[in-house]
């Protein structure tokens, strides 16, 4: 049996449990609840779990397969394929062997006794109700597991936002050293220009003051005279100091 084969033949016994149990429409039941039961009646009575729900959702309501399924639910077709029928008659079958059920007609299957129809209809109970409630359990655990994963984030988020902080602080603190190694380093080199202009400039005034007058030109002993005046009266100024 290929692959789509089995589909068909899962889907098709599905259906015909959805079926019967949108037609018994019991009270108080949602869409979600019919399908549970369904699945819970297809495991009591196929003897084996429906794990091809995600296909019925998706053949359910296309036009192919209903006309498909059509096909395969006509007289027709029972020599051809192995059918399944509906739960109601399969209900009425139960206890019969399953060579005699798949040749004889469904409208001559003598139907089980009141007990036997209880015991089954209770098995089918029990079935959905574990389901539901192992369904319960793992909403449950789930729900549990994203606090879980929940807190576990806003944990590793808050640690992210502190280890931040400390990376603000830290850059902030090594900017503010960087800014005062810098003005250190322009005050000394401001420091430093100035000590070697007042160098050069003793340099130059000790080599004026040196110059021997009566050696020069009368143009040169003028101008050196000058500017040997300006230097002894600058020297002075700085002896008196600023406030004199």
């Amino acid at each position: 049996m290929s692959r789509w084969d089995h589909i068909k033949a899962e889907v098709s016994k599905f259906s015909r449990y959805m079926a019967e149990m949108i037609r018994s429409n019991p009270s108080g039941m949602s869409d979600a609840d019919k399908s549970v039961a369904a699945t819970a009646d297809f495991a009591s009575m196929e003897k084996h779990n429906f794990t091809l729900m995600h296909c019925w959702q998706i053949l359910k309501d296309e036009p192919k397969w209903m006309e498909l399924k059509r096909k395969m639910d006509t007289p027709q077709n029972s020599g051809s394929r192995e059918n399944v029928p509906p739960p109601n008659v399969q209900r009425d079958i139960f206890d019969l062997h399953p060579e005699k059920s798949s040749s004889t007609s469904p409208s001559r299957k003598r139907p089980m006794g009141r007990d036997t129809s209880k015991e089954a209809k209770k098995k089918a109970a029990s079935a959905s109700s574990e389901y539901m409630s192992k369904m319960h359990d793992l909403s449950v655990q789930k729900i549990e597991l994203f606090k879980e994963t929940e807190g576990e984030r806003k944990a590793r988020l808050d640690e992210i936002v502190t280890i931040e902080k400390v990376k603000v602080l830290e850059a902030r603190e090594h900017r503010k050293m960087m800014l005062d190694i810098e003005r250190e380093r322009l005050a000394l080199d401001k420091q430093r220009l100035q000590n070697e202009a007042e160098k050069k400039e003793k340099e130059e005034d000790e080599r004026i003051l040196a110059i021997n007058l009566d050696q020069c030109l009368p143009m040169q002993r003028m101008y050196y005279q000058v500017l040997q005046e300006d230097i002894i009266q600058k020297l002075m100024s700085r002896r008196r100091g600023p406030t004199q």
